[in-house]
Order: structure tokens, then sequence, then C-alpha cells
């Protein structure tokens, strides 16, 4: 295992800002995973830094996990079991799965990261939430030192959240991800893709069908991080209890859709209410087409970034008295 002192992380991150760990280490399988964690420096744990924003600094050691096994199996009741490392980029599992004929994962293509931020954060897209699909999660458990499978009850995934991410984030570290796959109905209701399923043939529509479709709608709507740094949706959608959601739509044409504990509102829409789209600031800039998504346009620091995010934030709740939450996960120090 090779650490590499006073590592740039500029290449390891979708904003492309500079910042630099005390001490970096790639694992490539869970006996590396095992001996880096075997340090007393602080540890931080990172994918393909797609969802985070990470500031000048970061101390201690930072493990970039680059898990790739890739498996398939049947079970009893014709659904296919696919497993995955957690350093497998997530669109090419979702590729993978579809070019196997399994359908399942097609409203989440294109989703930028790796399969070990899936879990963490329970991605969703289009309709579709990881938790729909999941079958367990592998972990390495820091305390009892021993690799196990955590069924999905045991991980608490609610919106944009899990067991990972919050109660047990210093516990568990993600080795990989089994879905169960091939059993669902297609999942057209979302409006984006209604729109475009609506001018085809339901009977000939395929998972690859819809999959092609949420591509097409993302490419629209969202910049490639290869060429735009960016982390996609920069804040999650606010949920509201009733009271809140009946008091924000007699201001706004605004639908709310039902979740466990409340409705769910289009934080772009807010952002957009607000007049934010295409505000810049030092560099940070809201996209034109996606209000939702922050980029760097070159010159951006994380610290530009956060200022941009807190002026939007401290706005839309002047305006419309809803909270805006960061989706992706900040690190480090300036």
């Amino acid at each position: 295992m090779k650490v590499q002192a006073n590592a740039s992380l500029r290449s390891l991150n979708s904003f492309g800002f500079e910042s630099t760990a005390d001490e970096l280490v790639i694992a490539r399988n869970i006996d590396d995973l095992a001996i880096a964690l075997d340090t007393t420096e602080p540890i931080t744990i990172l994918g393909e830094g797609t969802n985070v924003v990470l500031k000048p600094r970061i101390q201690g050691r930072v493990i970039k996990l680059a898990i790739n096994e890739l498996s398939v199996s049947t079970t009893e009741t014709d659904a296919v079991l696919v497993t995955a490392g957690a350093g497998v980029n997530w669109h090419e599992l979702v590729r993978f799965s579809l070019g196997q004929g399994i359908g399942g994962l097609e409203n989440l293509a294109l989703i930028p990261g790796s399969v070990g931020a899936a879990p963490y954060q329970n991605i969703g897209a289009y309709g579709v939430e990881l938790d729909h699909v999941c079958e367990g999660v592998r972990v390495l458990d820091r305390v009892e030192k021993e690799v196990k499978t955590l069924p999905v009850g045991a991980c608490e995934f609610t919106y944009r959240n899990s067991v990972f991410k919050s109660t047990l984030r210093d516990r568990f570290v993600i080795c990989g991800l089994t879905v169960r796959l091939g059993t669902r109905e297609l999942a057209t209701h979302y409006r984006d893709v209604d729109t475009h399923v609506s001018t085809r043939s339901r009977s000939i529509l395929s998972a690859t069908g819809v999959a092609e479709i949420v591509v097409r709608i993302r490419r629209k709507k969202l910049p490639d991080p290869r060429k735009v740094g960016n982390v996609g949706s920069f804040f999650k959608n606010p949920i509201l209890t009733e009271t809140d959601f009946d008091v924000l739509a007699e201001r706004l044409d605004i639908e709310g859709h039902r979740e466990t504990v409340g409705l769910k509102v289009s934080a772009a829409q807010l952002i957009d209410e607000a007049g934010w789209k295409g505000v810049q600031h030092d560099g940070a800039e809201v996209w034109p087409r996606q209000p939702l998504v922050l980029v760097n346009r070159g010159s951006a620091t994380a610290k530009s970034m956060l200022e941009l995010a807190s002026r939007i934030a401290d706005d839309v709740h002047r305006r419309f008295a809803v909270e805006l939450e960061l989706e992706p996960e900040v690190l480090g120090n300036f």
C-alpha cells in the first residue's frame, strides 16, 4: 500500500478545486482498505469526488476507494442480483446491467459518482431511489474489524440520507452494493420522463429506452462535469409539512410530492422564482439551464462556491420561508 504525502486532490473532485491531503491512499481491495484504516490520523473516504466541496486542506488520511468487482447471480424468484464494488462508476453499473438485459436502474442513468456513494446518500432520480432496488450493502465494520453485509432495512434509507451518512458514518466504510433487478415495472410517471414516453408506443418501451430518455434529459439540463466543474444538484429538494406547503402554495404555483413525512417541493423552482439563474460570484455560477446546479467557471474556489450557495439559501428563506439544505458534503478546512 502506497501512502502519498501532501497529495493534490484537484483531479479527484469534479469541481476541480485545489485541495491538499496530508496523506492519500488508493484502496483497490478490502485488504488495502483495512490496512489504510489502521492509522491514528483522521480519515476521509473519497469516491469519485462528484458530491463533495473540498476546502484547501484535508487533514489526516484520505482513502480513495477503487474496489471494482462486478458479478451477477439469479434467484429462485427470477430476480437478478448484481453486485458491484464501491469503486465502480455508477453509470457504468447501469450500462452493465442494461447490457445484460437486466432492467431496474434505468431511471438512475448518468448519475455521476461511484457505487460506494450511492447508498451513502440514497441516490435517486426521476421517481426511483436506490432503496427501491437495494438488496444489501457490503461494509467494513471499523469497530468489529470485519466485513459484513447490511440488509436494506438496516441502512435506514430516507431522502438523500442513510445510516452511513448519519448515525453510523464513522463506523462503516462502504465496500460494495448488491441490487435486486429484473422484476420491477418501468417507472415513467415522473413529468419529464412521461413527456418523452407519451410520444412512443408503450408496448415496445424497454428499460434501455427509458435509460436513453433519462440520459437525454440529463444532458440537456445538466453540465458535463468533465467540461464544466459541478457536483450536480447543490441543494436538496425541501420536504415541508402540510401547513407550510399550503402557505407556500398560496404564493406559488408549485407541486408537492408526498413523502413519508411531508410534501417534497422543487428547490430548483424556488431558486428560479427568486431570480438566481445565471448569477455569478467570483467564478461560481448558477447554471442557466438548471438553477439547482452551481458550476465552476474556471476561477471559483470552495469559498466562493459556498458563499454563492449561502446567498441563495438566505434569499429563498427570506422570500418563501423555506430552508434549503446542501446536498454535497463539505470537507476540509480553509
